[in-house]
């Protein structure tokens, strides 16, 4: 299967665990749908990095020029992808967790979900904030 293909079919298999962060957060099958997602992805990540492992260079990591020259192939640009998809997913995921436990209103965390899905970091970081903020209010 090509990289393309794949990256197509990871893109699409993302897009209803974020919908289901965002329009069901309460439900209980949530949480175990989501990881459902998540390991899916992860296994894929995992084909992916065994299959490009023997070409990886581990002295790449300490420059950036050498991180840069690892993803010069499709192949490594899918898998850092996947890579992306997976733990934001997962971040998305327990800032609904957090959001819940700390009574934080659903509506106050779509913007966070949003970012986190396009942004990765920006999401956590708004997070961040407004729970921040919120425990001040309620402290």
């Amino acid at each position: 299967m090509s990289a393309s293909l794949v990256f197509q079919i990871v893109n699409t298999i993302v897009l209803p665990a974020w919908l289901i962060l965002i329009f069901f957060p309460g439900r209980s099958w949530r949480k175990p749908v989501i990881y459902a997602f998540s390991m899916a992805m992860a296994a894929i990540y995992v084909v992916y990095v065994s299959l490009g492992f023997e070409d990886m260079d581990m002295q790449s990591f300490n420059t950036l020029a050498g991180v840069k020259s690892m993803f010069s192939s499709n192949v490594a640009v899918l898998t850092g992808w996947v890579h992306y998809l997976v733990f934001d997913l997962l971040i998305g995921s327990w800032i609904v967790d957090q959001s819940r436990r700390h009574g934080i209103p659903h509506l106050y965390i779509v913007p966070c979900l949003f970012l986190c899905f396009l942004f990765g970091p920006a999401g956590f970081l708004l997070f961040k904030i407004i729970q921040l903020m919120r425990m001040r209010k309620l402290g």
